[in-house]
């Protein structure tokens, strides 16, 4: 499982350090290729190669008729990219990618179990921020019989 929160910086080349926690994890179970994708404006997400795949799978088996669909395929599958560790286990995270996401150079490296979301880190810990003041009532609501 891939989880926790890191505060990174990336370097002047755009390059993100993978942290040696993740690393390891990461090497040892799922090889050195990672990708990455655009899902929203606010943040990218990182998947060791191995996880992309049945997510791939699942976006290209999305009904073919529905506009919406076309273009949620096209944002996510039009944008995603392979990318390999180097030996510093640092990895160049496209320009592109990254302007249109604000990731400049404080980000948020936030562990999501199977994948990885990458955030500026002012952005994050807004979100935080905002998911700390959630109405326990309405998470309640929401939740059902869930608990942690």
């Amino acid at each position: 499982m891939i989880g926790g929160v890191s505060i990174l910086s990336l370097d002047s080349k755009g390059r993100l350090a993978i942290p040696a926690k993740h690393r390891e994890t990461l090497l040892s179970a799922f090889g050195h290729k990672l990708v990455v994708t655009l899902e929203s404006q606010d943040h990218l997400l990182l998947y060791p190669e191995p996880n992309w795949r049945p997510v791939e799978a699942r976006l290209l088996a999305l009904p073919a008729g529905n506009p919406t669909l076309k273009r949620y395929q096209r944002l996510v599958l039009g944008h995603a990219e392979t990318l390999e560790m180097d030996s510093a286990g640092r990895v160049l995270l496209p320009a592109r990618l990254r302007e249109l996401t604000a990731l400049d150079k404080d980000v948020a490296l936030v562990g999501m179990g199977n994948r990885f979301e990458l955030w500026n880190a002012e952005e994050w810990d807004s979100q935080t921020a905002d998911a700390l003041a959630i109405d326990q009532a309405d998470l309640a609501q929401h939740l059902g019989d869930f608990t942690l």
